[in-house]
C-alpha cells in the first residue's frame, strides 16, 4: 500500500486522500501507530532511520513542527494525517510504503496527471543539490526509485564526515605463503602448498590496516555509483569529494568486483568503533545502495527503514549556501553544530541560535522559517492559532497579505534585544504558479515594534509550482533551475537592502 503526503498539512488529510487505492485493513492502524507523533529526535535514536542533516538540533525557541505525522480519527476507522516540516520515505512493515513530499511539489487540485506528477519532488531535489553540491537532473518518477536517488545525494556528504575522522582502520587476518614468516605457521596449508619443500612457509598474521571490510564496502559503493549515468556528477562534485574517493580507492588495494556479495555479507552488523562513529551511518547508506531493497520498518534484515529530511534545517542550509555564494558576510549560527550561538543573559551560555546575523554596529537578525508563510490568501490549511492578525483592510501592493505569528515575534524580539539590532527578517518559502514570475516573486511586509522603534520583516520567497513543463507536458528540470536562479538573485538583492 502506497501512502503519499505533503509536508506542513495542518488540516488532517483523510485515508482516501492520501492512499493510492483507498483500500483499508485494520492492521494498517497498528503499523502506523509505531511512528505516530514521533519527532525526528525520537527517530534518530532508531538505528534503522537516516535523518538528514545527521546532527541533532539543540533546543531552541521554536521546534514544534519537527514531527513526521500525527494520526486522528476513531479507533477502528481509517485515520487522517497531519504533517510537520519533515519530508522523506518510510517503510512501515512489509505492507505500507509512505512518502512525504514537499508541499511545493503537489499536483494541482484540478491536475489530470495523477500521482506521477507528485513524485517529481523538484524542490527537495533542488535544495539537496545546492546543499550537497551535487548537480544532475532527477531521473525517476516513482517513490521507490526516488528513494535510491536521494541516497546518491547523501553519499558524498556522509563520506566526507566519515573521512574527516580518518580512513577506517581495523585488524584483519591475512594469509601468506612466502619466506618472510611474521606469524603463526599454518601446518596443514604449508603441507598442501609447499610439499616438496620450496623455501616458502605458509602462515597467517593480524594486521591493523585500512584495507578492511568497511573500506571495501565503501569502495564497492563508489564503483557502483561510478557505473551510473550520474556517477561523475556525484563522485566529482567538488575537490573534497574527489579527495575522499581517491583516499578510499588507494586504501583498498585488494578490491575485487566479484567479491561484492561477500563484502555485503560481512558488513550486515553495525560499526561500533568508539572513534570512527561516523562510519555507521555511511555503512547503512552503502548497504542500502548496493542491496537496492525496499524500505521496511521493523525488519532487522533491512539496513534502512526510512530516510527523512528535516525541512527546516534543509531550508536553513540552502539559504546559507545562497548567502555564502553571494558573499553577504552573514554569520551562520548553527544549532546542530553549536557554532556561533548567542547568549540572552550576560552570564548565560551561548545556547540560542538565530540562523543568520550581523553584530554591531550594523546588527541585524535573519531567521529561516520553512513552515507555511501565513498569508491572507484563503489558505485554511495552516496553523493560525498564534498569529498576530493584521488590519483586514491592509494589503501589500495588491499581493497576499502576510500575518506575523506571535511566537515568531517573541523569538525575533529576544534575538534583537541580545544583539542590539534594529532590524530582523523572517524568510519563508511560499507556493507561486511559475507563470506569475515577476513582482510577485518576493513578498515583503515590515512591522515596527512598539517602544523599541525597530522593525520585524517577513520575506516570502516564491517556489514554482505546476507550470514549468517541456514540450512533452512534463515538468522541466532546467526551467525549474533557471527560475530558482532568478529567485535567488532577487532574494539576495532584497537581503542586501536590509543589511
Amino acid at each position: 500500500m502506497q501512502i503519499s503526503l505533503a509536508d506542513n498539512q495542518f488540516n488532517a488529510k483523510s485515508w482516501d486522500e492520501v492512499s493510492k487505492d483507498g483500500s483499508w485493513n485494520i492492521k494498517f492502524k497498528e503499523l502506523l501507530k509505531e511512528i505516530d507523533g514521533k519527532s525526528l529526535q525520537d527517530l534518530r535514536k532508531n538505528k534503522n532511520f537516516l535523518v538528514f542533516p545527521s546532527n541533532e538540533a539543540k533546543a531552541d525557541l521554536d521546534n514544534r513542527n519537527n514531527f513526521v505525522y500525527k494520526l486522528s480519527g476513531k479507533e477502528n476507522e481509517p485515520p487522517s494525517f497531519q504533517t510537520g516540516n519533515v519530508m522523506g520515505f518510510l517503510g512501515i512493515g512489509d505492507d505500507l510504503q509512505m512518502q512525504i513530499i514537499s508541499r511545493f511539489d503537489q499536483p494541482a487540485k484540478d491536475s489530470k496527471e495523477g500521482s506521477k506528477q507528485s513524485h517529481k519532488n523538484f524542490f527537495l531535489h533542488y535544495m539537496l543539490q545546492r546543499v550537497c553540491n551535487v548537480a544532475f537532473a532527477p531521473q525517476t518518477s516513482s517513490a521507490e526509485d526516488d528513494f535510491f536517488e536521494f541516497l546518491y545525494y547523501l553519499f558524498p556528504s556522509y563520506l566526507r564526515k566519515a573521512c574527516a575522522q580518518g580512513i577506517f582502520r581495523a585488524y584483519v587476518t591475512r594469509e601468506y605463503n612466502d619466506a618472510n614468516v611474521r606469524g603463526p605457521i599454518d601446518v596443514s596449508r604449508h603441507i598442501r602448498y609447499n610439499t616438496p619443500f620450496n623455501g616458502k612457509i605458509a602462515y597467517h598474521t593480524r594486521e591493523y590496516t585500512t584495507d578492511n571490510k568497511v573500506t571495501q564496502l565503501i569502495r564497492h559503493t563508489i564503483e557502483y555509483i561510478r557505473s551510473l549515468s550520474v556517477g561523475s556528477s556525484i563522485l566529482e562534485a567538488d575537490i573534497d569529494t574527489r579527495n575522499d574517493v581517491n583516499a578510499v580507492v588507494a586504501a583498498t588495494t585488494t578490491y575485487s568486483r566479484n567479491a561484492r556479495m561477500q563484502v555485503i555479507a560481512k558488513n550486515l552488523h553495525p560499526v561500533t568503533h568508539p572513534y570512527y562513529t561516523e562510519y555507521e551511518e555511511l555503512r547503512k547508506i552503502c548497504i542500502a545502495i548496493l542491496q537496492h531493497k525496499k524500505l521496511s520498518y521493523g525488519d532487522s534484515d533491512k539496513p534502512i527503514a526510512g530516510i527523512l529530511f528535516d525541512g527546516a534545517a534543509l531550508w536553513e542550509e540552502y539559504l546559507a549556501r545562497v548567502f555564502e555564494e553571494h558573499k553577504l558576510g552573514l554569520i551562520h549560527s548553527n544549532n546542530r553544530t553549536g557554532g556561533n550561538g548567542i547568549s540572552l543573559l550576560d552570564e548565560g551560555r551561548k545556547n540560542h541560535y538565530p540562523d543568520f546575523y550581523l553584530e554591531k554596529p550594523n546588527a541585524v537578525v535573519l531567521d529561516a522559517k520553512y513552515k507555511k508563510l501565513c498569508t491572507r490568501n484563503n489558505d485554511d490549511d495552516i496553523d493560525k492559532e498564534d498569529a498576530e492578525v493584521d488590519d483586514a483592510n491592509n494589503s501589500i501592493d495588491g499581493k497576499s497579505q502576510i500575518y506575523l505569528r506571535g511566537r515568531d515575534v517573541m523569538q525575533m524580539l529576544a534575538y534583537m534585544h541580545a544583539l542590539e539590532a534594529k532590524k530582523s527578517v523572517l524568510i519563508s518559502p511560499y507556493a507561486l504558479d511559475a507563470a506569475n514570475i515577476g513582482d510577485n516573486s518576493i513578498l515583503e511586509k515590515t512591522w515596527v515594534t512598539t517602544g523599541y522603534n525597530s522593525g520585524i520583516s517577513v520575506i516570502g520567497v516564491s517556489i514554482p509550482t505546476g507550470t514549468l513543463k517541456n514540450a512533452d507536458g512534463k515538468k522541466d528540470w532546467n526551467q525549474y533551475k533557471e527560475y530558482m536562479d532568478q529567485i535567488e538573485t532577487m532574494l539576495v538583492e532584497k537581503i542586501k537592502s536590509k543589511i
